[in-house]
C-alpha cells in the first residue's frame, strides 16, 4: 500500500499565475478610471468620490479579498488534506477541509483510467488522472509526473493480470 499526495509545486504556480492575473486586472481597472476621468471631466470634478471610483475599488478589494482568502489559506489546507492510497484491493482517495471526505473503489471495479497532463505538466504538476470503475468515476487531480505514471502503471497492470486488456 503506497499513499500519493498532490504535488505542491501546482500551488505554487496556482498562486503565481493568479497574482500576476489579479495585477493585470488591477492596472486594466485603473487605466479604465483614468480613461473616465480624461473623457468625462466634468463628472469628476466633484470633490466627493465619485461612483465609479466605489466601484472599481470595491472590485479591486475583492479581489484581493478573493485571492487571500482562497489560494493562501483555503487551498494550501486543501493540499494538505488530499492523499491517493493505491493497494492491492483498491484505491482510496480522502480529501476535505471542513467536511473530511472518503473514497473507495474496489480494483476489480476498476474498467480504465486516463491520463490528463498540461503542457510544462512536468514543471507545472497539472497532471490528473480518472479512474473509471463500475458506478463512476474518480479523479486524482494534481499530481507529479512519476506519480501519475506509478498509479495508472499499477493499475494497468491489475487489469492485464486479470485479464481486463
Amino acid at each position: 500500500m503506497k499513499k500519493y499526495y498532490a504535488d505542491k509545486r501546482s500551488l505554487k504556480f496556482l498562486r503565481v499565475t493568479t497574482f500576476i492575473l489579479i495585477i493585470c486586472i488591477i492596472i486594466a481597472l485603473k487605466y479604465l478610471l483614468y480613461y473616465l476621468e480624461s473623457h468625462f471631466p466634468q463628472y469628476f470634478d466633484i470633490p466627493k468620490v465619485t461612483v465609479p471610483e466605489i466601484i472599481i475599488w470595491a472590485f479591486i478589494i475583492l479581489l484581493v479579498t478573493a485571492y487571500v482568502i482562497f489560494l493562501l489559506i483555503i487551498l494550501p489546507l486543501w493540499y494538505r488534506s488530499v492523499s491517493y492510497t493505491l493497494s492491492d484491493d483498491e484505491i482510496v482517495i480522502r480529501s476535505g477541509i471542513f467536511f473530511k471526505n472518503i473514497t473507495f473503489i474496489k480494483m476489480s471495479s476498476v474498467q480504465y483510467t486516463t491520463a490528463i497532463s498540461m503542457p510544462l505538466s512536468k514543471y507545472t504538476s497539472f497532471n490528473f488522472l480518472l479512474i473509471s470503475a463500475y458506478g463512476g468515476r474518480l479523479v486524482c487531480f494534481f499530481l507529479s509526473s512519476s506519480d501519475m505514471e506509478e498509479i495508472s502503471k499499477k493499475i494497468r497492470q491489475y487489469l492485464v493480470s486479470r485479464g481486463g486488456l
